[in-house]
Formats: C-alpha cells, sequence, structure tokens
C-alpha cells in the first residue's frame, strides 16, 4: 500500500446542526422557576428554533413535527406532557414476529418511551405530569424516539410486511448525484480490496480493519444513505466495532463491500435522499469536544510518524476524522479543515499523507483561531456523549 486511497468532499450538505446552545440556559431557567410549559417549548427551540413557527398552533400547546417516516405529536397541557407518534400499519403483517420485536424494543433500546398496539397502529408513545418533565428527560424521550423510529421502520416493512402510515417527507438526489455516488462508492469498494490484498500478503494484518472500517465510513459520509443501506452500514460498523473474534468481524466487512458492490442499482438510488428531521441521530459537540473526540488520533499518530509508521498513523487519522463526522454534527471551520486535508491526502504517498493528515488535526487540537470561529457549547450529557470505540482494534485486534 504505497499510496493512500480516494476520498471525496461530500454531496449530503453541512454536518452543521440545527441546534442553538445559547437556549439551553432558558430551558433550564424556565425549568427552575416552575414554567414547565415554557421548559418544554425552549427544549423544542433548543432542538430547532425554526419548529414552532413551522409546526406548532397558535399557542403552542400542540405540535405536529415531521420525522422522516412519522409524525411526532405533542400536547402540553396544564399538567401533563404527551408525546404520541404513529409508526406503522401492522394489518396483514405477520403479527407474532412482529410483536415479538416490539416486546423487545420496549426491554432495549427504549428506555423511556414505548411502543403499543392499538387499532393495528403501533405508535411510539410517552407521557408525564408537567412538573416532572425535566429537560434533559424531555430531550431524550424525544431523540429516543425519533432515533429508533428510523432505526426500525424499514426493517418492520422487510421483515415483518408492516406498512408506513405516511410516507417520508424527502428529498432525493438528482440523477447526477445518484450517479457520482454510485460510481465514487464502487471506486472505493475496487481501492478497498485492493489494498486489503496487497496487507493481507504482506502480513500487515493488524491494517486489514483500518481499510474496511475507513472505507466503510467513507461511504457513509459522501452520500449519508438513507433506508435499508443506512441500516446495512449501521449494522455493519457496528460489528466491526464490536468484540468479535477479530476475522469474523473483517469478514463481515468484506461481505458488505461485496454486497454493495453488487447491489441493485434501482435499490441503490431509492436509498439517497434527504430526510426532514426533528431530532438529529447525530450528536451536536463543540471544539473542546472534538479535541476531546481526536486526542487520542493525534497522540497515536504522533508517535506512530515518529516511529516511521506512516501507514499506521494515516489510518489513525483517517478512522479518528471520519468517526467524527460519522457520530457528531460539527461546525463547519472544523469539518472543511479536516475533510479539505482529507481531500488533498487522497493518492498521495503515505508519508505524505500522515503529514497532511497530522498538520490539519494539530491545527484543530491547538490553533487558537477556532476558538474565534466555532460557537462554544454547554457542557450537558445531552451534546457531550462518549465517541465511539474502535482504535484499539488495530492494536489488540
Amino acid at each position: 500500500m504505497q499510496k493512500n486511497l480516494s476520498f471525496h468532499q461530500t454531496i449530503a450538505g453541512s454536518l452543521q446542526s440545527s441546534i442553538d446552545p445559547s437556549i439551553w440556559d432558558k430551558v433550564l431557567a424556565a425549568y427552575d422557576k416552575g414554567d414547565y410549559g415554557d421548559a418544554i417549548r425552549n427544549c423544542i427551540n433548543y432542538i430547532n428554533p425554526s419548529i414552532e413557527q413551522k409546526y406548532a398552533n397558535a399557542d403552542k400547546t400542540t405540535y405536529v413535527i415531521p420525522h422522516g417516516s412519522i409524525l411526532v405529536e405533542l400536547q402540553i397541557t396544564k399538567d401533563s406532557f404527551v408525546v404520541n407518534a404513529p409508526f406503522l400499519y401492522v394489518e396483514g403483517a405477520k403479527i407474532v414476529p412482529l410483536l415479538r420485536q416490539v416486546a423487545q424494543l420496549n426491554f432495549t433500546p427504549l428506555s423511556i418511551s414505548s411502543i403499543v398496539l392499538e387499532n393495528e397502529k403501533l405508535y411510539f408513545k410517552y407521557s408525564c405530569p408537567l412538573n416532572v418533565a425535566e429537560p434533559y428527560k424531555v430531550y431524550d424521550v424525544l431523540r429516543e424516539i425519533c432515533i429508533n423510529a428510523d432505526n426500525y421502520d424499514d426493517e418492520f416493512i422487510n421483515k415483518f410486511n408492516a406498512k408506513r402510515i405516511q410516507e417520508p417527507r424527502v428529498t432525493p438526489y438528482t440523477a447526477e448525484q445518484k450517479e457520482q455516488a454510485w460510481q465514487k462508492i464502487q471506486q472505493y469498494i475496487v481501492e478497498a480490496f485492493d489494498a486489503y490484498d496487497q496487507l493481507e500478503s504482506k502480513r500487515l494484518t493488524s491494517y486489514l480493519w483500518d481499510v474496511l472500517m475507513i472505507s466503510i465510513l467513507k461511504i457513509d459520509y459522501y452520500c449519508a444513505p438513507q433506508g435499508t443501506l443506512r441500516s446495512e452500514i449501521e449494522k455493519t460498523l457496528s460489528f466491526l466495532n464490536s468484540k468479535e473474534d477479530y476475522y469474523q468481524r473483517l469478514s463481515k466487512g468484506k461481505e458488505f463491500l461485496k454486497k454493495l458492490q453488487q447491489y441493485e442499482r434501482a435499490k441503490f438510488d431509492d436509498d439517497l435522499y434527504k430526510i426532514e428531521v426533528f431530532v438529529p441521530y447525530k450528536f451536536r459537540t463543540n471544539l473542546d469536544g472534538v479535541r476531546n473526540i481526536l486526542k487520542y488520533a493525534y497522540e497515536t499518530s504522533e508517535k506512530e510518524i515518529k516511529s516511521l509508521d506512516f501507514i499506521g498513523a494515516s489510518c489513525t487519522l483517517e478512522y479518528g476524522i471520519l468517526n467524527l463526522f460519522y457520530n457528531h454534527n460539527i461546525e463547519d471551520a472544523i469539518a472543511n479543515e479536516l475533510s479539505n486535508a482529507m481531500e488533498n491526502a487522497a493518492g498521495k504517498p503515505m508519508q505524505e499523507t500522515a503529514t497532511l493528515l497530522f498538520d490539519a488535526v494539530k491545527k484543530v487540537m491547538t490553533s487558537d483561531a477556532f476558538l474565534q470561529s466555532v460557537a462554544a457549547l454547554p457542557k450537558t450529557d445531552v451534546i457531550n456523549p462518549s465517541p465511539k470505540k474502535g482504535f484499539f482494534n488495530k492494536l489488540f485486534g
């Protein structure tokens, strides 16, 4: 592996979040004063300040907010906070395995809301007295419903013959963008298998995981597919990051790329669109959060460069950057600095690749210029989750 693999800038748009962190103090202040309804309304404004103008009634007691293929219905009464999100029709579905899956989801991953069956329809539901609608809980329940509705609607449709209650509000990519996505992804896959074979032939097996992981993350970054393809990407990345046998994980990653290489083109095109979302599945993070997430990549790659392990340093940095993009919404100033470095390093010799990527990460980690261009966020568990694990696969896989 003498040269770095290809990289292309995303066609999916900005990684910047719609969340307005300046509103969070208002949320907490309203709740502390006992203005529980205003605390909930401000929590919705924190998620996206434009929502109440588009989707609330005149007195802001009822919201009907689209998120993918569901409508999240919120009611704020004088006594209670109620969330009701119609999910799927089950008439004619394989009802026994479907309800078994619902029961499992209600145990985990759902921890606050629940899925219930009423009149041949599945609903996500949650309610509580207004005075215990604590702001972090309000955010968590809204995110839990939105994320899991996104994660399981296609699975329930494909596996159990459930039907959508309403079609998602989507903006399809153009025909040109779909063609570009297909060609770029096929290029990524061919390059990944070629690099994999080169490394395997030289018994550099510790880098095989990196090649697969980076290639799949590049695919997600480039076109952010939705639907079934998004679910398959998430499952494959999760398995690659699991504690299963190293070579089983490699096999799973290769299997996914081979499947995508032979994917039915119409099916691929159908999964290329942007959806209207309420609570984003990525967490927004500030400059301090980005620096914390990239700390391992920065420190480890510095040691690898000093020991002349340029392949290792390049893999460490590319995975660190792409994993940041996959899990977080970040300010454009940071995203542009890192993605431009990735683009400039594409096709370069590995020593030059490692240097280009390290310099970009070092700038983000140490430059005071970013303090002026990046807004600070309140330090709450809501917006500062722990990053995914993954780097140690290379060291201990």
